[in-house]
């Protein structure tokens, strides 16, 4: 029989507790940060309450040599390096601890932060803590507090029943026996979690990082879906600790705003997955991150047998792609070929896998066919237009990228790189494509939408004004901008309360794009909620016929617009707005 790698122990919570506050127990950087959102801590502690299991943890009897840089919490360890590592579990442990103690975690945007959580005594209730928690007496807002007090507990009920007591008797109310019985007895119940149980794989120190790895992917993938990019930094954790950081350096940085030298740009804050997805798919020309994680552990995809040299030759490989995927002048040129397609701001970006594999496309043809920087750029940019206003990467997008990695490998050449992409750009921006398509994708009212960010993206690269002002409409997706009442800012060009008083009731059918537009409302002009055919003349009537007409034809308004029927309205403006995006695309183009 082999030799157990592993023992089953069941741990209390609160021996885990002072495992980490000591250090004892510590985090491998073989895991993700923190990223759980407060409610769900919420539903951990109240799980916990109802005596509901929640889930095993999976622990790593520490080889010697492992850092004391993988603990928990903000602050000093009495332990210089940790005895065991949370190989799963994390994001649970890293909860308890953070509310029980009051210490502060980095969260995944590598910022302290509080993890607050509230009880009610007398309800038996949990909520994540806001103001009012905080000026109620029937709530304890942090319950750090109460295992703060853990060895004066008594004292403390005393204190919180005289509290509430008291608030009572401003309200002419009494608190009764029965109810400062129930505030004792739940108290104490939230007290004796730290007695509560949790199931515990203890992996021995006879396991080496290999192992771990594996053993961490295969209990995780039966019966829930894999997350392949946690697994493929797991990897890299454990056979090349220092790719880790410098995946996770870039993306800390780019959440830092710095004058140059930093991976930080308007666009785009990429997570330690994205640059998994990229580095995978340029480097190894593989989309389903499950054969990429297969390649880094070794396995020859012709034999089936796991190989240490391929392995090694794999992470090599890595290293190298890494180097490119990483390099400032790539990234920020990249940003620049989006920027230049009219995607100017964060809020434009309706799906980061346009960006993701966008930029795949950029090191592709920098590196595999050698495209010039100019005509790259061009490529790029119009690239990212397509992928972006047709949701290119939105359905079975591994599928669409395997795809493209793989016709692109018999190719050759500069030239054939570039006729590849504008071949598939061409196959979906057909006529039908404007003049049926995209107009039907603009009869939406939902908030994060490709056709509006497209239409706004395309009056940026044709550089329009918004309505009434000389302001282009560049200038509001310009970093830092912000509209007000004074100034430029997306209005209903048939008011709400207008549609309202007509029977069209449903925010639906009143806050349908097509409804929008960039306007500049100065002090004297006020549309209030009049019809288009009432307030449209009076706002107008000081503007030139041609600069009217150049007024409409920017925000793609038919010109007796304020006399049709709403319906008939939405159809015309969306085929309108349709054929901006479509200029749009041809000064890219150069047509």
């Amino acid at each position: 029989m082999s030799t157990m790698l592993y023992k089953r122990i069941d741990y209390k919570l609160e021996n885990l507790m002072l495992d980490i506050e000591s250090g004892k127990l510590g985090l491998p950087d073989l895991q993700r940060p923190f990223v759980w959102q407060n409610a769900k801590v919420r539903e951990l502690f109240d799980s916990m309450m109802k005596g509901y299991p929640i889930g095993y943890l999976m622990l790593w009897d520490a080889p010697e040599g492992e850092g004391n840089d993988k603990q928990i919490g903000i602050g000093m360890h009495s332990h210089e390096a940790p005895k065991q590592l949370i190989i799963d579990g994390q994001q649970r442990l890293t909860s308890l601890f953070s509310v029980m103690s009051g210490k502060k975690v980095l969260d995944s945007r590598f910022q302290e932060r509080p993890i607050s959580i509230a009880f009610n005594p007398l309800q038996r209730k949990f909520e994540v803590t806001n103001a009012s928690h905080h000026k109620s007496a029937e709530w304890i807002a942090e319950i750090s507090e109460v295992y703060q007090n853990a060895n004066n507990s008594f004292s403390y009920i005393g204190n919180y029943i005289q509290k509430l007591e008291d608030a009572r008797k401003k309200d002419s109310l009494e608190l009764t026996s029965e109810e400062k019985q129930t505030v004792a007895t739940n108290i104490q119940d939230l007290l004796q979690l730290k007695d509560y149980m949790i199931p515990t794989l203890s992996i021995t120190d006879q396991a080496d990082e290999e192992d771990v790895a594996d053993i961490f992917v295969r209990v995780n993938s039966g019966g829930k879906s894999l997350n392949e990019n946690d697994f493929i930094l797991t990897l890299i954790s454990v056979h090349d600790e220092e790719e880790r950081r410098r995946i996770e350096k870039f993306c800390k940085d780019a959440t830092i705003p710095v004058a140059g030298g930093s991976s930080y740009n308007q666009l785009f804050t990429p997570k330690p997955s994205h640059i998994i997805r990229v580095v995978m798919a340029y480097g190894f020309k593989r989309a389903r991150l499950h054969y990429a994680y297969l390649l880094l552990r070794g396995k020859n995809m012709d034999t089936g047998i796991f190989e240490l040299d391929l392995r090694d030759a794999k992470f090599q490989e890595l290293e190298k792609r890494l180097d490119e995927v990483l390099n400032l002048n790539n990234w920020h040129e990249f940003i620049n070929c989006v920027i230049s397609a009219g995607y100017l701001s964060s809020s434009l970006i309706a799906a980061e896998n346009a960006l993701v594999y966008t930029y795949v496309m950029y090191l592709i043809g920098k590196y595999d066919f050698k495209v010039n920087a100019v005509t790259l750029r061009k490529t790029i940019a119009r690239w990212f237009y397509m992928t972006s206003v047709s949701s290119y990467y939105t359905v079975s997008y591994e599928t669409q990228v395997q795809s493209d990695l793989n016709n692109l490998k018999s190719l050759q050449g500069a030239e054939a790189f570039q006729n590849y992409l504008y071949t598939k750009i061409d196959a979906v921006f057909t006529n039908d494509y404007f003049d049926i398509t995209l107009p039907a994708g603009f009869a939406t009212s939902a908030a994060i939408s490709p056709a509006w960010n497209a239409y706004c993206a395309a009056q940026n690269v044709l550089d329009m004004k918004a309505m009434f002002s000389t302001m282009p409409v560049r200038g509001l997706f310009s970093p830092g901008a912000g509209g007000t009442k004074s100034a430029v800012e997306k209005h209903h060009l048939f008011p709400k309360a207008y549609l309202s008083r007509i029977g069209i009731d449903d925010d639906r059918d009143r806050n349908q794009i097509a409804n929008f537009a960039f306007i500049e409302w100065k002090d004297n002009i006020s549309i209030s909620d009049d019809a288009p055919n009432k307030y449209w003349p009076k706002v107008t009537s000081g503007i030139e016929s041609v600069a009217l007409r150049q007024m409409l034809q920017d925000n793609a308004l038919p010109q007796d617009w304020a006399s049709m029927s709403y319906s008939d309205f939405l159809e015309a403006r969306q085929k309108l707005m349709a054929s901006i995006v479509r200029r749009g695309y041809e000064k890219l183009s150069g047509i």
